[in-house]
């Protein structure tokens, strides 16, 4: 009899152990689940830019709408010769910056979050002066609509660099990647957009020259995509 009990309660000892081991398990399985993110980007976002060599290129960006993030990857976007760890950059209308790796050394999908500090801008620069000259951009043909896009002409004073830019009103904020190319890492946009502008103002088209260089690019459309981004 007194065996049967010290084995009822082994049995009992395993029996918990093994119920304890599995609600373990089951916790850290969910708690996994939700600190993953994932985000589905619905948009992508095309300029045509001139590189050094003169030769036309593209740059894309993907858009996740509502939320208002950017995704930018290193073939799309074109910065792949100056970073080629980096896997994918978010951005977020708040500043925040998250840039994802492929850590060798774990195997496995590293994070890190950087901090760009935005300002409110409301106007345009005083110096930019309107041409009256208004112009169309984009393509129809994917279901997004063009933009209008007014000139202005800027004219430098210690140098004799002359710029054209078209810029339009948009509900997507582009703060955010005009100071992408501020942070202290490898990657940089191959196209600079101005910073000193309201976040819905959308640079659709700038030309500068002076007698060392030009400078041009310019907005050709945005279409529709599904590009998901998964992350913990």
């Amino acid at each position: 009899m007194q065996y049967q009990k010290i084995l009822s309660t082994q049995i009992a000892s395993k029996h918990l152990i093994l119920f304890s081991l599995i609600i373990f398990l089951f916790l850290h399985v969910a708690c996994a689940q939700q600190q993953s993110t994932s985000i589905s980007f619905s948009e992508i976002w095309v300029w045509e830019y001139e590189d050094t060599k003169g030769n036309k290129r593209e740059m894309a960006i993907y858009r996740e709408p509502k939320l208002n993030y950017w995704l930018l990857t290193p073939d799309d976007a074109n910065f792949r010769d100056k970073d080629e760890m980096t896997l994918w950059f978010i951005l977020k209308p708040n500043g925040e910056v998250i840039q994802a790796f492929q850590d060798a050394e774990m195997n496995n999908l590293a994070v890190i979050k950087h901090q760009l500090s935005l300002k409110k801008i409301t106007k345009l620069p005083k110096s930019w002066k309107p041409s009256g000259n208004v112009k169309s951009f984009g393509n129809t043909e994917y279901g997004f609509s063009t933009f209008s896009g007014k000139e202005y002409k800027i004219k430098y004073e210690k140098s004799d660099e002359k710029t054209s830019l078209f810029i339009g009103r948009s509900n997507a904020d582009f703060s955010i990647l005009a100071l992408f190319n501020e942070l202290n890492i490898e990657a940089k946009l191959p196209i600079q957009f101005p910073k000193n502008i309201p976040k819905n103002n959308i640079t659709l088209l700038e030309h500068t020259v002076s007698s060392n260089f030009s400078l041009k690019y310019q907005y050709k459309y945005t279409t529709p995509t599904n590009y998901d981004i998964k992350y913990e």
